[in-house]
C-alpha cells in the first residue's frame, strides 16, 4: 500500500523543528507518497511544500487551526484551500492571544518551585513564541531544579521520561491541570468558512486527544456546521477508537483523514507516516483525496 501522512509540522509551528525542505526529504525517505504540511495557524508553508509535488509525490495545502466549539478547544485541519489573507489574519489573531498567555504560563511553573530562566528560555524558542514544551526543556536542564520531586516523571527512566517535553506539556498545561490557562480561540464556526471560502476541505483532528467520551455526539455537531471529517487514523488514536470514528464517519457520509502528527523532538516517539490502516480503509482516505485536489 502507498503511505499517507495528513498532519505533520514544520519550523513555521512554534513548537516543531525541521525546515519543509528536510521534512519533505523524511518522508520521501519513509515511502511516503501523499502528504500534508498542517502548521499552527499558519499557512506559510502551503505554497512551499506544494512546489514539491511530483509524479511520485502528492502534496497537498494545509493548515490545523485552533478553535472553540461548544466550550471546548478544538484542533481544525484545513486542506486543498488557495492561501489567502484570511489565514494570515488567523495567525495573527492567534499568536497575540499567545503572546498574552506567555507570561501567565511562566508565573504558574514558578508557583510550583520551578526555576526558569527566561534567557533560556528565548534561547531554545529560537526567537519564535515560546511553547510549553520549551518551559519544559528549560526547567528540566536548570540543575537548580535537580531533585524537584515534581519533575523525577520526565527524568531518564521516569514514567512520564518516553517523551518528556510534550508530556510536561499534557501534565501540567492540559483541561484541569495546575498550569492550565483558560483561553478561547475563535469559534469553530469562523475557521470552518475561512477553510471552505478559500476552496479548502475541514477536518476535526485527534479528537481522542481532546476529549474522552460521546465522540460521535460531538461530532454530529460538528458536521451540523460545515466541518466535512474526522482524522479517524492518528498517532493518539488506540486502533479501537480509530476503527470507531471510521465507521462513523462513513455512516455519515464524512470524509476520512489519517496523520501522524510530527513535529520532531518535542514528540521523539513520532514519526512521519506513523498511521496504520487497512486497504479498504485506503480507499475511503483516497475519496477525500480526490475531493481534496478538486
Amino acid at each position: 500500500m502507498s503511505k499517507i501522512d495528513l498532519h505533520m509540522h514544520s519550523n513555521y509551528s512554534d513548537d516543531a523543528d525541521l525546515p519543509v525542505s528536510e521534512l519533505i526529504a523524511r518522508c520521501i525517505e519513509n515511502g511516503i507518497t501523499t502528504l500534508a504540511v498542517t502548521d499552527h495557524n499558519s499557512a506559510t508553508s502551503a505554497l512551499e511544500s506544494v512546489t514539491y509535488r511530483s509524479n511520485s509525490l502528492n502534496v497537498l495545502t494545509g493548515i490545523e487551526i485552533d478553535c472553540t466549539f461548544e466550550g471546548r478547544n478544538f484542533h481544525l485541519l484545513g486542506y486543498g484551500f488557495t492561501p489567502s489573507d484570511d489565514f494570515d489574519l488567523i495567525h495573527r489573531n492567534f499568536s497575540a492571544v499567545q503572546s498574552a498567555l506567555v507570561p501567565q504560563k511562566i508565573e504558574s511553573l514558578r508557583k510550583l518551585g520551578f526555576y526558569l530562566d527566561e534567557d533560556v528560555l528565548q534561547k531554545l524558542s529560537g526567537g519564535r513564541m515560546p511553547q510549553e514544551e520549551q518551559m519544559g526543556e528549560a526547567i528540566l536542564d536548570d540543575e537548580r531544579n535537580d531533585g524537584h520531586p515534581l519533575l523525577l516523571p520526565y527524568r531518564e527512566g521516569g514514567a512520564r521520561g518516553d517523551m518528556p517535553l510534550i508530556n510536561f506539556y499534557w501534565d501540567f498545561f492540559g483541561p484541569g491541570k495546575v498550569c492550565y490557562v483558560p483561553v478561547s480561540f475563535a469559534p469553530m464556526t469562523e475557521m470552518v468558512e475561512a477553510i471552505t471560502s478559500n476552496g479548502g476541505i475541514p477536518v476535526v483532528a485527534h479528537l481522542g486527544a481532546n476529549i474522552k467520551e460521546s465522540y460521535e455526539e460531538v461530532l454530529t455537531a460538528m458536521f451540523a456546521i460545515g466541518v466535512k471529517g474526522v482524522e479517524a487514523f492518528s498517532s493518539y488514536h488506540s486502533p479501537e477508537l480509530a476503527n470507531r470514528l471510521y465507521d462513523f464517519a462513513v455512516s455519515k457520509n464524512a470524509f476520512v483523514t489519517c496523520g501522524s502528527d510530527f513535529h520532531g523532538r518535542n514528540k521523539p516517539k513520532i514519526e512521519v507516516g506513523q498511521c496504520d490502516y487497512t486497504p479498504l480503509q485506503q480507499a475511503t482516505i483516497e475519496r477525500f483525496l480526490r475531493a481534496a485536489q478538486g
